[in-house]
């Protein structure tokens, strides 16, 4: 191999290089947000399973899931060539995330909300509200579990360095000196 092919051969490796590692944030912010989403498929954390709800009642449903936007809201916040962040803009799924206290100040209202009187959705609320007595509320705390989904792990960090392992084979697969 004479030194003008070892120079091009060279820049072809450098430029394959250099695309890999462009690409990869994207990637893997990709891959991080997978991952978490399969926190919510197997309702648990590092085979560690989610605290059940302390109701009875609603035990069709997963865990952390009632409309699901809080799971659809799992995504890349930000990237940088040396890092990916992923999140949530959805306030609660922090306290979700993280476990924690929730406090509500006691409150009064001073409107009824609108039933219906006849029917057979007789007792359910309507639209719409009428000046009233209306109702008080005390203040009270309440302690959520930490439900993880999102975080580093040691399985998670395995998982990224075979991502990075494929990639770069993908891109020097079929180079030839």
């Amino acid at each position: 191999m004479s030194e003008q092919q070892g120079a091009l051969a060279f820049g072809v490796i450098r430029a394959r290089l250099a695309a890999v590692v462009q690409q990869l944030p994207l990637i893997l912010g990709n891959e991080a947000v997978n991952y978490s989403l399969d926190a919510f498929r197997k309702q648990a954390w590092e085979g560690k399973p989610w605290q059940a709800r302390k109701s009875k009642k609603d035990t069709s449903r997963s865990i952390l899931v009632k409309s699901g936007r809080g799971r659809r809201s799992i995504r890349i916040i930000s990237t940088t060539a040396n890092s990916v962040t992923i999140g949530s803009d959805v306030g609660y799924m922090a306290v979700h995330n993280n476990g924690g206290e929730i406090s509500r100040a006691a409150r009064s209202e001073t409107f009824v909300r609108n039933r219906f009187v006849k029917g057979t959705k007789k007792g359910k609320f309507k639209k719409g509200t009428t000046d009233g007595q209306g109702m008080s509320f005390k203040a009270y705390s309440y302690r959520m579990p930490q439900r993880q989904f999102i975080g580093h792990t040691a399985a998670f960090e395995y998982q990224m360095k075979q991502v990075v392992r494929r990639e770069l084979i993908k891109a020097f697969k079929g180079f030839r000196k």
